[in-house]
Protein backbone atom coordinates (compact mmCIF):
# COMPACT_ATOMS: atom_id res chain seq x y z
CA UNK A 1 0.00 0.00 0.00
CA UNK A 2 3.39 2.41 0.12
CA UNK A 3 2.44 3.23 -3.52
CA UNK A 4 -0.46 4.75 -3.05
CA UNK A 5 0.11 6.70 -0.25
CA UNK A 6 3.67 8.06 -1.55
CA UNK A 7 3.50 12.12 -1.29
CA UNK A 8 5.29 14.09 -4.47
CA UNK A 9 6.65 17.05 -4.71
CA UNK A 10 4.52 20.71 -5.42
CA UNK A 11 5.60 21.54 -8.58
CA UNK A 12 5.19 18.16 -10.02
CA UNK A 13 1.82 18.04 -8.69
CA UNK A 14 1.26 21.21 -9.96
CA UNK A 15 2.25 20.11 -13.24
CA UNK A 16 0.59 16.88 -13.59
CA UNK A 17 -2.99 19.08 -13.18
CA UNK A 18 -1.59 21.61 -15.80
CA UNK A 19 -0.81 18.91 -18.28
CA UNK A 20 -4.27 17.39 -17.95
CA UNK A 21 -5.93 20.54 -18.41
CA UNK A 22 -4.39 20.94 -21.35
CA UNK A 23 -4.89 18.12 -22.56
CA UNK A 24 -8.02 18.05 -21.90
CA UNK A 25 -8.51 21.10 -23.18
CA UNK A 26 -6.49 20.10 -26.38
CA UNK A 27 -9.31 17.33 -26.47
CA UNK A 28 -12.46 18.89 -26.30
CA UNK A 29 -11.74 22.32 -28.40
CA UNK A 30 -10.08 20.15 -31.26
CA UNK A 31 -12.37 16.80 -31.61
CA UNK A 32 -15.88 17.30 -30.07
CA UNK A 33 -18.12 18.54 -32.31
CA UNK A 34 -21.29 19.93 -30.50
CA UNK A 35 -24.91 17.89 -31.04
CA UNK A 36 -28.27 19.05 -30.48
CA UNK A 37 -28.77 18.96 -27.11
CA UNK A 38 -25.73 20.83 -26.47
CA UNK A 39 -26.83 23.76 -28.95
CA UNK A 40 -30.23 23.46 -27.75
CA UNK A 41 -29.78 25.10 -24.72
CA UNK A 42 -27.58 27.58 -26.25
CA UNK A 43 -30.20 28.47 -29.05
CA UNK A 44 -32.79 29.08 -26.38
CA UNK A 45 -30.45 31.19 -24.35
CA UNK A 46 -29.53 33.16 -27.16
CA UNK A 47 -32.48 33.68 -29.06
CA UNK A 48 -35.27 34.18 -26.23
CA UNK A 49 -35.48 37.08 -23.64
CA UNK A 50 -35.20 36.40 -20.16
CA UNK A 51 -39.04 35.82 -19.19
CA UNK A 52 -39.43 33.78 -22.08
CA UNK A 53 -36.61 31.36 -21.16
CA UNK A 54 -37.56 31.17 -17.65
CA UNK A 55 -41.10 30.16 -18.67
CA UNK A 56 -39.62 27.47 -21.17
CA UNK A 57 -37.64 25.69 -19.38
CA UNK A 58 -40.67 23.08 -18.74
CA UNK A 59 -39.96 21.59 -22.17
CA UNK A 60 -36.52 21.04 -21.23
CA UNK A 61 -36.97 19.05 -17.86
CA UNK A 62 -34.03 21.02 -16.77
CA UNK A 63 -34.12 24.02 -14.09
CA UNK A 64 -33.11 27.18 -14.93
CA UNK A 65 -29.26 27.68 -13.88
CA UNK A 66 -27.56 26.28 -16.83
CA UNK A 67 -29.61 28.48 -19.36
CA UNK A 68 -28.65 31.50 -17.39
CA UNK A 69 -25.73 31.01 -17.25
CA UNK A 70 -25.43 30.37 -21.17
CA UNK A 71 -27.64 33.74 -21.49
CA UNK A 72 -25.14 35.66 -19.90
CA UNK A 73 -22.31 34.34 -22.21
CA UNK A 74 -25.10 34.67 -24.97
CA UNK A 75 -24.41 38.67 -24.53
CA UNK A 76 -21.21 38.00 -25.79
CA UNK A 77 -21.88 36.30 -28.93
CA UNK A 78 -21.54 38.24 -32.37
CA UNK A 79 -22.12 35.56 -35.16
CA UNK A 80 -20.08 32.99 -35.97
CA UNK A 81 -18.25 32.04 -32.83
CA UNK A 82 -21.26 30.11 -30.99
CA UNK A 83 -19.43 27.03 -30.67
CA UNK A 84 -16.29 28.49 -29.00
CA UNK A 85 -18.51 30.42 -26.27
CA UNK A 86 -20.55 26.89 -25.28
CA UNK A 87 -17.27 25.39 -25.22
CA UNK A 88 -15.56 28.24 -22.95
CA UNK A 89 -18.78 28.67 -20.76
CA UNK A 90 -18.80 25.09 -20.48
CA UNK A 91 -15.08 24.26 -19.95
CA UNK A 92 -14.94 26.83 -16.74
CA UNK A 93 -17.24 25.36 -15.02
CA UNK A 94 -15.87 21.73 -15.59
CA UNK A 95 -12.03 23.47 -14.69
CA UNK A 96 -13.56 23.97 -11.66
CA UNK A 97 -14.92 21.35 -10.75
CA UNK A 98 -11.23 19.65 -11.69
CA UNK A 99 -9.90 22.42 -9.39
CA UNK A 100 -11.44 20.98 -6.42
CA UNK A 101 -10.72 17.73 -6.95
CA UNK A 102 -7.07 17.76 -7.66
CA UNK A 103 -6.37 20.58 -5.16
CA UNK A 104 -9.36 20.25 -2.26
CA UNK A 105 -10.05 16.66 -2.36
CA UNK A 106 -8.60 14.96 0.86
CA UNK A 107 -8.09 11.40 -1.17
CA UNK A 108 -4.91 9.50 -2.25
CA UNK A 109 -3.33 11.02 -5.56
CA UNK A 110 -3.99 8.25 -7.41
CA UNK A 111 -7.53 8.29 -6.86
CA UNK A 112 -7.62 12.11 -7.94
CA UNK A 113 -5.86 10.95 -11.27
CA UNK A 114 -8.35 8.09 -11.72
CA UNK A 115 -11.48 10.38 -10.98
CA UNK A 116 -10.36 13.15 -13.59
CA UNK A 117 -9.90 10.58 -16.35
CA UNK A 118 -13.13 8.55 -15.40
CA UNK A 119 -15.91 8.43 -18.13
CA UNK A 120 -18.27 10.22 -16.09
CA UNK A 121 -15.88 13.45 -15.28
CA UNK A 122 -13.92 13.52 -18.15
CA UNK A 123 -15.84 12.40 -21.44
CA UNK A 124 -20.09 12.89 -20.28
CA UNK A 125 -20.27 15.65 -18.31
CA UNK A 126 -16.46 17.37 -19.92
CA UNK A 127 -16.39 16.91 -23.36
CA UNK A 128 -19.91 17.36 -23.80
CA UNK A 129 -21.30 20.77 -22.85
CA UNK A 130 -24.22 20.11 -20.99
CA UNK A 131 -24.92 21.60 -17.66
CA UNK A 132 -24.33 18.61 -15.59
CA UNK A 133 -21.26 20.29 -15.37
CA UNK A 134 -22.73 22.91 -12.82
CA UNK A 135 -23.57 19.03 -10.86
CA UNK A 136 -20.24 18.90 -10.39
CA UNK A 137 -18.70 21.83 -9.68
CA UNK A 138 -21.27 22.62 -6.98
CA UNK A 139 -21.77 19.26 -5.28
CA UNK A 140 -18.28 18.40 -4.79
CA UNK A 141 -18.22 22.52 -3.22
CA UNK A 142 -20.66 20.66 -1.21
CA UNK A 143 -18.76 18.00 -0.31
CA UNK A 144 -15.91 19.63 0.67
CA UNK A 145 -17.43 22.26 3.01
CA UNK A 146 -19.99 20.00 4.34
CA UNK A 147 -18.17 18.67 7.53
CA UNK A 148 -16.67 21.78 8.61
CA UNK A 149 -19.96 23.19 8.82
CA UNK A 150 -20.90 20.45 10.74
CA UNK A 151 -18.12 20.63 13.05
CA UNK A 152 -17.78 24.16 13.52
CA UNK A 153 -19.61 26.04 15.88
CA UNK A 154 -18.12 29.54 16.02
CA UNK A 155 -18.37 32.90 13.47
CA UNK A 156 -16.41 31.10 10.67
CA UNK A 157 -18.94 27.97 10.73
CA UNK A 158 -21.97 30.34 10.53
CA UNK A 159 -20.56 32.15 7.51
CA UNK A 160 -19.85 28.77 6.26
CA UNK A 161 -23.34 27.85 7.01
CA UNK A 162 -24.66 30.83 4.92
CA UNK A 163 -22.34 29.64 1.89
CA UNK A 164 -23.28 26.36 2.24
CA UNK A 165 -27.20 27.14 2.42
CA UNK A 166 -26.40 28.60 -0.76
CA UNK A 167 -24.55 26.06 -2.64
CA UNK A 168 -27.52 23.39 -1.92
CA UNK A 169 -30.42 26.06 -2.93
CA UNK A 170 -28.55 26.62 -6.36
CA UNK A 171 -27.68 22.55 -6.67
CA UNK A 172 -31.53 21.97 -6.94
CA UNK A 173 -31.37 24.27 -9.78
CA UNK A 174 -28.88 21.70 -11.53
CA UNK A 175 -30.52 18.82 -12.40
CA UNK A 176 -33.34 16.55 -11.13
CA UNK A 177 -30.86 14.12 -9.63
CA UNK A 178 -28.86 16.74 -7.67
CA UNK A 179 -32.07 17.58 -5.91
CA UNK A 180 -32.09 14.08 -5.04
CA UNK A 181 -28.34 14.12 -3.77
CA UNK A 182 -29.37 17.33 -1.58
CA UNK A 183 -32.24 15.72 0.08
CA UNK A 184 -30.07 12.53 0.88
CA UNK A 185 -26.92 14.72 2.05
CA UNK A 186 -29.86 16.05 4.24
CA UNK A 187 -30.13 12.83 5.39
CA UNK A 188 -25.82 12.36 6.05
CA UNK A 189 -26.25 15.94 8.48
CA UNK A 190 -29.46 13.93 10.40
CA UNK A 191 -27.57 10.97 10.99
CA UNK A 192 -24.20 12.64 12.06
CA UNK A 193 -26.12 14.85 14.35
CA UNK A 194 -27.79 11.77 15.75
CA UNK A 195 -31.17 12.22 14.43
CA UNK A 196 -32.58 8.89 15.50
CA UNK A 197 -31.79 8.92 19.13
CA UNK A 198 -32.04 13.20 18.85
CA UNK A 199 -34.91 13.55 16.95
CA UNK A 200 -36.92 16.87 18.45
CA UNK A 201 -33.24 18.52 19.17
CA UNK A 202 -31.77 17.85 15.35
CA UNK A 203 -35.02 19.32 13.88
CA UNK A 204 -34.11 22.58 15.91
CA UNK A 205 -30.20 22.56 15.20
CA UNK A 206 -29.26 25.65 13.25
CA UNK A 207 -27.35 23.81 11.02
CA UNK A 208 -29.74 21.34 9.77
CA UNK A 209 -32.76 23.16 9.66
CA UNK A 210 -31.31 26.33 7.48
CA UNK A 211 -29.85 23.69 5.20
CA UNK A 212 -33.21 22.00 5.07
CA UNK A 213 -35.20 25.35 4.46
CA UNK A 214 -32.72 26.04 1.83
CA UNK A 215 -33.17 23.03 0.35
CA UNK A 216 -36.70 23.31 0.59
CA UNK A 217 -37.15 26.90 -0.78
CA UNK A 218 -34.94 25.28 -3.94
CA UNK A 219 -37.46 21.80 -4.66
CA UNK A 220 -39.84 24.94 -4.86
CA UNK A 221 -38.29 26.77 -7.39
CA UNK A 222 -37.39 23.91 -9.38
CA UNK A 223 -40.91 22.77 -9.83
CA UNK A 224 -41.98 26.07 -10.63
CA UNK A 225 -39.59 25.69 -13.60
CA UNK A 226 -39.48 22.46 -14.42
CA UNK A 227 -43.22 21.29 -13.75
CA UNK A 228 -45.05 19.40 -16.78
CA UNK A 229 -47.80 22.21 -18.31
CA UNK A 230 -48.93 19.92 -21.00
CA UNK A 231 -50.98 17.47 -22.18
CA UNK A 232 -51.24 13.71 -20.85
CA UNK A 233 -50.15 12.76 -24.44
CA UNK A 234 -47.48 14.87 -24.87
CA UNK A 235 -45.96 14.11 -21.73
CA UNK A 236 -46.07 10.22 -22.43
CA UNK A 237 -43.32 10.59 -24.79
CA UNK A 238 -41.15 12.60 -22.63
CA UNK A 239 -41.72 10.23 -19.22
CA UNK A 240 -42.29 6.52 -18.71
CA UNK A 241 -45.56 5.73 -19.91
CA UNK A 242 -45.65 2.05 -17.93
CA UNK A 243 -44.15 2.95 -14.70
CA UNK A 244 -43.15 0.20 -12.61
CA UNK A 245 -43.06 -2.55 -15.33
CA UNK A 246 -40.83 -5.72 -14.75
CA UNK A 247 -38.67 -4.63 -17.87
CA UNK A 248 -38.30 -0.96 -16.16
CA UNK A 249 -37.72 -2.56 -13.03
CA UNK A 250 -34.89 -4.23 -14.45
CA UNK A 251 -33.69 -1.89 -16.69
CA UNK A 252 -33.16 0.55 -14.02
CA UNK A 253 -31.59 -1.82 -11.16
CA UNK A 254 -29.00 -2.51 -14.58
CA UNK A 255 -28.58 0.80 -15.25
CA UNK A 256 -27.53 2.55 -12.65
CA UNK A 257 -25.10 -0.15 -11.39
CA UNK A 258 -23.27 -2.07 -13.72
CA UNK A 259 -24.06 0.01 -16.53
CA UNK A 260 -22.84 2.75 -14.39
CA UNK A 261 -20.13 2.13 -12.05
CA UNK A 262 -18.42 -0.56 -14.66
CA UNK A 263 -19.70 0.72 -17.60
CA UNK A 264 -18.85 -1.30 -20.76
CA UNK A 265 -18.38 -4.65 -18.70
CA UNK A 266 -22.10 -5.20 -20.42
CA UNK A 267 -23.56 -4.16 -23.51
CA UNK A 268 -25.35 -0.57 -22.75
CA UNK A 269 -28.90 -1.59 -21.24
CA UNK A 270 -30.56 1.36 -23.00
CA UNK A 271 -29.94 -0.20 -26.33
CA UNK A 272 -29.84 -3.63 -25.52
CA UNK A 273 -32.06 -4.05 -22.45
CA UNK A 274 -31.43 -6.40 -19.19
CA UNK A 275 -29.00 -9.62 -19.16
CA UNK A 276 -28.34 -12.07 -16.56
CA UNK A 277 -24.61 -10.63 -16.47
CA UNK A 278 -25.54 -7.36 -16.27
CA UNK A 279 -27.95 -8.34 -13.12
CA UNK A 280 -25.44 -10.05 -11.75
CA UNK A 281 -22.51 -7.18 -11.67
CA UNK A 282 -25.17 -4.71 -9.81
CA UNK A 283 -25.66 -6.93 -7.59
CA UNK A 284 -21.75 -7.04 -6.93
CA UNK A 285 -21.71 -3.32 -7.03
CA UNK A 286 -24.21 -2.82 -4.98
CA UNK A 287 -21.90 -5.68 -2.27
CA UNK A 288 -18.90 -3.14 -2.90
CA UNK A 289 -20.78 -0.52 -2.00
CA UNK A 290 -21.74 -1.84 1.09
CA UNK A 291 -18.28 -3.19 2.17
CA UNK A 292 -16.43 -0.05 0.98
CA UNK A 293 -18.32 2.36 3.13
CA UNK A 294 -19.23 -0.45 5.63
CA UNK A 295 -17.39 1.34 8.59
CA UNK A 296 -18.22 4.66 8.38
CA UNK A 297 -22.14 3.60 8.62
CA UNK A 298 -23.54 7.44 8.39
CA UNK A 299 -21.86 7.24 4.68
CA UNK A 300 -23.23 4.10 3.77
CA UNK A 301 -26.92 4.71 4.87
CA UNK A 302 -26.57 8.03 3.09
CA UNK A 303 -25.52 6.01 -0.40
CA UNK A 304 -27.98 3.38 0.25
CA UNK A 305 -30.58 5.89 0.54
CA UNK A 306 -29.80 7.65 -2.65
CA UNK A 307 -29.78 4.88 -4.13
CA UNK A 308 -33.56 4.05 -3.46
CA UNK A 309 -35.01 7.73 -4.10
CA UNK A 310 -33.23 7.55 -7.67
CA UNK A 311 -34.28 3.61 -8.17
CA UNK A 312 -37.87 4.68 -7.59
CA UNK A 313 -37.34 7.80 -9.99
CA UNK A 314 -35.99 5.64 -12.73
CA UNK A 315 -38.56 3.08 -12.51
CA UNK A 316 -41.57 5.60 -12.05
CA UNK A 317 -40.89 8.65 -14.23
CA UNK A 318 -38.17 8.55 -16.27
CA UNK A 319 -35.27 5.65 -16.76
CA UNK A 320 -32.94 7.94 -18.77
CA UNK A 321 -29.55 6.49 -19.80
CA UNK A 322 -25.50 7.01 -19.57
CA UNK A 323 -25.91 10.46 -19.26
CA UNK A 324 -28.30 10.27 -16.62
CA UNK A 325 -26.93 7.10 -14.64
CA UNK A 326 -23.71 9.11 -13.92
CA UNK A 327 -25.23 11.24 -11.70
CA UNK A 328 -25.22 8.36 -9.31
CA UNK A 329 -20.93 8.03 -10.30
CA UNK A 330 -20.87 11.80 -9.20
CA UNK A 331 -22.54 11.45 -5.70
CA UNK A 332 -20.65 8.28 -5.26
CA UNK A 333 -17.44 10.59 -5.63
CA UNK A 334 -18.77 12.99 -3.00
CA UNK A 335 -19.10 10.81 -1.02
CA UNK A 336 -15.62 9.47 -1.08
CA UNK A 337 -14.38 12.65 -0.22
CA UNK A 338 -16.22 12.44 2.82
CA UNK A 339 -14.90 8.65 3.61
CA UNK A 340 -11.65 9.47 3.12
CA UNK A 341 -11.67 12.60 5.84
CA UNK A 342 -13.26 10.75 7.99
CA UNK A 343 -10.45 7.64 7.55
CA UNK A 344 -7.99 9.96 7.50
CA UNK A 345 -8.83 11.18 10.78
CA UNK A 346 -9.18 7.79 12.29
CA UNK A 347 -5.93 6.96 10.60
CA UNK A 348 -7.01 4.20 8.75
CA UNK A 349 -5.98 2.78 5.35
CA UNK A 350 -8.06 0.78 2.86
CA UNK A 351 -8.47 -3.08 3.08
CA UNK A 352 -7.04 -5.11 -0.44
CA UNK A 353 -10.60 -5.75 -0.83
CA UNK A 354 -11.93 -1.92 -0.80
CA UNK A 355 -8.96 -0.93 -2.99
CA UNK A 356 -9.78 -3.34 -5.18
CA UNK A 357 -13.30 -2.44 -5.69
CA UNK A 358 -12.10 0.99 -6.01
CA UNK A 359 -9.43 -0.04 -8.84
CA UNK A 360 -12.49 -2.37 -10.56
CA UNK A 361 -14.78 0.85 -11.34
CA UNK A 362 -11.77 2.98 -12.14
CA UNK A 363 -10.64 0.47 -14.84
CA UNK A 364 -13.86 0.34 -16.27
CA UNK A 365 -14.30 3.82 -16.31
CA UNK A 366 -11.45 5.44 -18.28
CA UNK A 367 -11.18 1.91 -20.40
CA UNK A 368 -14.75 3.40 -21.41
CA UNK A 369 -12.98 6.95 -21.03
CA UNK A 370 -10.52 5.77 -23.72
CA UNK A 371 -13.03 4.19 -26.09
CA UNK A 372 -15.16 7.38 -26.06
CA UNK A 373 -12.18 9.63 -26.86
CA UNK A 374 -10.99 7.31 -29.39
CA UNK A 375 -14.30 7.77 -31.06
CA UNK A 376 -14.27 10.91 -30.91
CA UNK A 377 -11.07 11.81 -32.55
CA UNK A 378 -11.78 9.20 -35.27
CA UNK A 379 -14.74 9.86 -35.99
CA UNK A 380 -17.66 13.02 -35.97
CA UNK A 381 -19.76 13.01 -33.83
CA UNK A 382 -22.72 13.55 -36.04
CA UNK A 383 -22.51 14.61 -39.65
CA UNK A 384 -24.23 18.25 -38.31
CA UNK A 385 -21.00 20.02 -38.56
CA UNK A 386 -20.21 19.24 -42.35
CA UNK A 387 -23.95 19.71 -43.53
CA UNK A 388 -23.67 23.38 -42.09
CA UNK A 389 -19.89 24.50 -43.75
CA UNK A 390 -22.02 22.90 -46.94
CA UNK A 391 -24.64 25.04 -46.71
CA UNK A 392 -22.76 28.39 -45.67
CA UNK A 393 -20.51 27.87 -48.90
CA UNK A 394 -23.02 26.27 -51.38
CA UNK A 395 -26.39 27.64 -50.37
CA UNK A 396 -27.30 31.55 -50.84
CA UNK A 397 -28.35 33.72 -47.83
CA UNK A 398 -31.97 34.83 -49.30
CA UNK A 399 -32.58 30.41 -50.30
CA UNK A 400 -35.46 29.39 -48.01
CA UNK A 401 -34.30 26.35 -46.11
CA UNK A 402 -37.29 23.87 -44.57
CA UNK A 403 -36.23 21.83 -41.84
CA UNK A 404 -37.94 18.05 -41.70
CA UNK A 405 -38.25 17.04 -38.39
CA UNK A 406 -36.49 20.45 -36.00
CA UNK A 407 -35.37 18.27 -33.09
CA UNK A 408 -32.78 16.82 -35.33
CA UNK A 409 -31.92 19.24 -37.31
CA UNK A 410 -30.65 21.72 -34.29
CA UNK A 411 -27.16 21.26 -34.88
CA UNK A 412 -27.25 22.47 -37.86
CA UNK A 413 -29.18 25.53 -37.06
CA UNK A 414 -26.44 26.20 -34.79
CA UNK A 415 -23.49 25.52 -37.04
CA UNK A 416 -24.76 26.86 -39.63
CA UNK A 417 -25.56 30.23 -38.21
CA UNK A 418 -28.82 30.65 -39.81
CA UNK A 419 -32.52 30.68 -39.47
CA UNK A 420 -34.46 27.58 -41.01
CA UNK A 421 -38.31 27.35 -41.91
CA UNK A 422 -40.32 24.82 -40.37
CA UNK A 423 -44.36 23.81 -41.33
CA UNK A 424 -46.87 24.12 -40.96
CA UNK A 425 -46.28 27.78 -39.73
CA UNK A 426 -43.72 28.75 -42.49
CA UNK A 427 -41.98 30.47 -39.63
CA UNK A 428 -38.18 30.49 -38.84
CA UNK A 429 -37.18 28.70 -36.50
CA UNK A 430 -33.43 28.07 -34.57
CA UNK A 431 -34.83 25.83 -31.43
CA UNK A 432 -37.26 23.44 -30.76
CA UNK A 433 -39.88 22.02 -28.13
CA UNK A 434 -39.17 18.44 -27.09
CA UNK A 435 -42.71 17.84 -26.19
CA UNK A 436 -43.67 19.15 -30.25
CA UNK A 437 -44.84 16.33 -32.44
CA UNK A 438 -42.80 16.31 -35.96
CA UNK A 439 -44.69 17.35 -38.41
CA UNK A 440 -43.97 15.89 -41.99
CA UNK A 441 -45.51 18.09 -44.82
CA UNK A 442 -46.91 17.26 -47.82
CA UNK A 443 -45.32 18.01 -51.22
CA UNK A 444 -47.77 20.51 -52.17
CA UNK A 445 -47.20 22.27 -48.85
CA UNK A 446 -43.86 22.64 -49.62
CA UNK A 447 -45.03 23.83 -53.25
CA UNK A 448 -47.29 26.43 -51.47
CA UNK A 449 -45.01 27.43 -49.46
CA UNK A 450 -42.45 27.99 -52.58
CA UNK A 451 -45.14 30.21 -53.66
CA UNK A 452 -45.72 32.16 -50.53
CA UNK A 453 -41.80 33.18 -50.58
CA UNK A 454 -42.07 33.71 -54.02
CA UNK A 455 -39.50 31.77 -54.89
CA UNK A 456 -38.90 28.75 -58.07
CA UNK A 457 -37.09 26.23 -55.67
CA UNK A 458 -36.79 25.73 -51.84
CA UNK A 459 -34.59 23.90 -50.57
CA UNK A 460 -35.47 20.78 -48.40
CA UNK A 461 -33.03 19.12 -45.07
CA UNK A 462 -34.13 16.15 -43.16
CA UNK A 463 -32.48 13.15 -41.16
CA UNK A 464 -33.75 10.85 -43.36
CA UNK A 465 -34.14 10.15 -46.83
CA UNK A 466 -37.41 10.96 -48.05
CA UNK A 467 -39.93 8.86 -49.51
CA UNK A 468 -40.00 8.76 -53.06
CA UNK A 469 -43.82 8.47 -53.49
CA UNK A 470 -44.35 10.97 -50.90
CA UNK A 471 -42.03 13.35 -52.74
CA UNK A 472 -41.79 12.43 -56.01
CA UNK A 473 -40.82 15.60 -57.22
CA UNK A 474 -38.13 16.21 -54.45
CA UNK A 475 -34.22 15.67 -56.33
CA UNK A 476 -31.92 14.77 -53.59
CA UNK A 477 -29.11 17.42 -54.03
CA UNK A 478 -26.47 16.21 -50.95
CA UNK A 479 -26.02 13.77 -48.76
CA UNK A 480 -24.22 13.57 -45.25
CA UNK A 481 -24.51 9.61 -44.23
CA UNK A 482 -21.14 9.15 -43.13
CA UNK A 483 -20.35 7.15 -39.99
CA UNK A 484 -20.56 9.52 -37.00
CA UNK A 485 -20.53 8.81 -33.52
CA UNK A 486 -24.41 9.37 -32.13
CA UNK A 487 -24.97 8.11 -36.23
CA UNK A 488 -27.03 11.24 -36.69
CA UNK A 489 -27.36 11.65 -41.12
CA UNK A 490 -28.41 14.47 -43.22
CA UNK A 491 -29.53 15.23 -46.54
CA UNK A 492 -30.62 17.97 -48.65
CA UNK A 493 -33.30 17.96 -51.37
CA UNK A 494 -34.54 20.43 -53.77
CA UNK A 495 -37.83 20.90 -54.95
CA UNK A 496 -38.89 23.14 -57.54
CA UNK A 497 -42.85 24.47 -57.78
Amino acid sequence: MFFFNRKIPTLIFIGLYISFIVFFLYSKFTYHELWKDEWQAWLMARDMGWGELLGSLYYEGHPALWYLYLKVWSLLSYGGNDELFIQLAHASLIIGAYTLVWFRFQIPIWLKGLILLSYYPFFEYGIVSRGYAFVMLIGFAIALLLPKVISTRDAQGSRNLKILALLFFLFCQTEVYAVMMAGALLFYIFLEKNGLQKFSSVMKDKTFSTLMWSCFGGVIIFLISVFPRTNEVDLSRAYLSKPLSGEIFFKGFQGMLANTFWIGSIPDTNVFGVNELGLIFSVLVVSGLIYLFRKERNILYTVLFFMFGYFIFLITIYTGGVRQWGMFFIFFLMLLQLFFLKINKSESKLDLLQTGFLLSIFIFQIHYSYLAMEKEINHPFSNAKMTAEFIKKDVPEKASIVAINKFEIAPVVGYANRKFYSLPEGETFTFFKWVEKVYLPSEKELQLFADYKKVNRIIIISPQKLDNRRYPNALLWKSFDNYSVKNENYYLYTLGK
